[in-house]
């Protein structure tokens, strides 16, 4: 089958490469040289849309922010999958948190706001909240915190609209990587832990104990009519799950399932629209990641990495290192969760020495 993958990122790169098993021919749809062109069949400019479409069987997205046209018409053609409102709900940010609340999904406390003023006003009223732009941003972009810490409210940014959020004293932030194919069947992978940083993933680990996860995103997975791989952010507050978002993609923090699951995330994705049988993930071995945000190995850092037991870096040939851009991630495995947590922190010592923060901060 040909496969359109709609942007060039290493998600993109990653499907790709896992996916070269299958037999399929990939193209890529990006004006941009990025990770996933380097491995791609092809690929198309954006304005070439129609011709990229009709070449392939399946299109599906490496990222949320695409063009509507190219979505709809992807939709028109019955190639599209994740469906289209599942990936356009992402693009306004109080569409998704109005879709889970409708829907009886548990969620923190938010209100919309029209302009900057209403929002921070909205935001005082509340005492402590996240301030979101509706449109654009991701990994903690276009966020304002209000009433946390020493931290100076500063002008919002430019935005058609806001979502205010009570902000929440959570336990832990966890993850889990779920699947529908287009017969309703449903899989999913073992939860993990999550650790972010400036909104931006740090690292992750798995197993983490279900506590209703599975169960929400099974649910969620039936009201969207999903067909693909569907990652969901929860806060676990007092062992009790809220969701924080959803991503109608393959995620970051299931890039472990590369090594210590019997299926990766990618594969998973590639055999559920392609309409190949997808088994039940087994954990085979505790796993998780470790991201590099704003750092890049030299080889005398490759060597140390490496002589870690049992680490496989990932590094995406981007042209430019700058803060907060993810350049590559290290998978991690182990024989039990403790000594998982210590490879982990090991690997962050390599990258980064004693503090992570410069790399994450804007």
């Amino acid at each position: 089958m040909d496969v359109g993958i709609l942007g060039s990122g290493q998600l993109g790169w990653m499907m790709i490469l896992e996916g070269r098993k299958l037999g399929n021919r990939y193209s890529v749809l990006a004006d941009d040289a990025g990770p996933a062109s380097r491995v791609a069949d092809g690929q198309y400019p954006a304005r070439e849309y129609t011709k990229f479409v009709d070449r392939c069987d399946v299109v599906t997205p490496e990222f949320e922010h695409i063009d509507a046209r190219v979505l709809e018409y992807a939709h028109r053609q019955g190639k599209l999958y994740p469906p289209l409102e599942a990936i356009t709900l992402k693009s306004d940010r109080s569409r998704e948190k109005g879709f889970l609340r409708d829907h009886g999904f548990p969620t923190p406390q938010f209100r919309e706001a029209r302009d900057a003023a209403e929002a921070l006003e909205i935001a005082q009223q509340m005492g402590r909240a996240v301030i979101k732009a509706s449109r654009g941003g991701y990994d903690g972009k276009g966020q304002t915190y209000v009433g946390i810490g020493p931290r100076p409210v500063g002008p919002l940014p430019d935005a058609p609209g806001y979502l205010v959020e009570e902000y929440v004293e959570f336990d832990e932030e966890a993850s889990i990587i779920a699947s529908r194919d287009a017969q309703g069947v449903k899989q999913f992978h073992t939860p993990s832990r999550n650790q972010n940083l400036e909104g931006i993933l740090l690292h992750s680990a798995a197993p983490r104990a279900d506590e209703g996860m599975r169960e929400i995103a099974s649910r969620l997975l039936d009201a969207l009519e999903y067909v693909g791989v569907l990652a969901v952010e929860f806060f676990l507050v007092k062992g009790t799950p809220l969701v924080n978002e959803f991503a109608p993609r393959v995620h970051n923090s299931g890039h472990h399932t590369l090594h210590g699951s019997s299926i990766s995330q990618f594969e998973q994705h590639l055999r559920v629209i392609t309409g190949l049988p997808v088994p039940a993930p087994v954990l085979f071995r505790p796993s998780g990641i470790v991201n590099m945000v704003g750092v890049e190995p030299d080889r005398n850092r490759l060597q140390e990495l490496l002589q870690l037991p049992e680490t496989r870096p990932y590094s995406y040939g981007k042209s430019e290192l700058r803060k907060r851009r993810k350049m590559g991630h290290v998978n991690v495995t182990a024989s039990t969760g403790p000594q998982l947590m210590d490879r982990i922190a090991e690997v962050a010592r390599v990258l980064y020495g004693g503090d992570p923060r410069p790399c994450f901060l804007p």
